[in-house]
């Protein structure tokens, strides 16, 4: 279940990579080949070692087939939309058939390519804590596959968080998905807990590398969070965390901007 989670923020690792567009993007080569039939398998490595296999088809599911915490929370979703880490636009495919307006980015800039050929034209390749859209007026920001931690470190997550008030009306909300890292009984990720805090780092701060077709992407962090650490972090942004959807293994948090004193 761990791996299986947190590979749904490989649809937006690429974002956190201080702007650069990585050169090797199997992530955008993997999403092409799912669109285009393949099953388009990959495995994601641990820096402990450990190893998933899964499918890139989950990249594309419709509505029907997300995960209940994502369905309830899609129900929130009010335009214009952002979607932070937009893949192929799996979420601007229900936004756009609700009759919403919505905007993606990316980093990947297959996956980029593969929106625009989608109908998804205002998708850009560009970072998440470097966002220059002309719109400053998005009334809801996605953040699904886990991507509450896509920065990786607590400061990070609490930098993009803080740029997400320069493009956001003050009615808006951020739908920010996370996992509690200690909803798990395997025994494996305990012991990786346990390194984090003999290192001094959070629990759920996670060390990740992709491999597609022979080729292997750089390492990369995720940050899992519980309520309370989304909580603290969105605190120190100028956030608050008014309610959860779903369980402590996949939430989906809900945001809303605190009182201007």
């Amino acid at each position: 279940m761990f791996l299986e989670v947190v590979s749904s923020a490989l649809e937006r690792f690429l974002i956190r990579r201080k702007g650069c567009v990585l050169m090797v993007d199997t992530f955008g080569r993997f999403m092409k080949d799912a669109i285009e039939g393949e099953d388009a398998d990959y495995f994601i490595e641990r820096d402990d070692g450990f190893i998933r296999h899964t499918s890139g088809r989950h990249y594309i599911a419709p509505y029907e087939e997300w995960r209940d915490s994502e369905k309830l929370a899609a129900l929130e979703i009010e335009d214009p939309v952002l979607d932070v880490g937009c893949g192929v636009g799996r979420v601007g495919d229900y936004v756009k058939e609700k009759g919403m307006e919505y905007y993606g980015i990316d980093l990947s800039p297959l996956a980029v390519e593969m929106c625009h050929k989608r109908g998804h034209e205002n998708v850009y390749l560009m970072s998440a804590d470097k966002i220059e859209l002309h719109r400053k007026d998005f009334k809801t920001v996605i953040l699904f596959g886990n991507n509450f931690g896509i920065m990786g470190e607590s400061k990070d997550v609490v930098r993009m968080l803080e740029g997400f008030h320069e493009i956001t009306c003050e009615e808006a909300k951020v739908l920010a998905a996370s996992r509690d890292p200690e909803a798990t009984d395997n025994e494996i990720h305990f012991k990786y807990h346990a390194k984090n805090r003999a290192e001094g780092k959070p629990i759920g701060l996670v060390k990740l590398r992709n491999r597609y077709k022979g080729e292997v992407d750089d390492w990369w962090y995720i940050l899992l969070s519980n309520r309370d650490e989304m909580t603290e972090i969105a605190d120190k942004a100028g956030w608050f965390l008014e309610r959860t959807i779903g369980e402590p293994e996949y939430y989906v948090g809900v945001l809303r901007k605190k009182a201007k004193r």
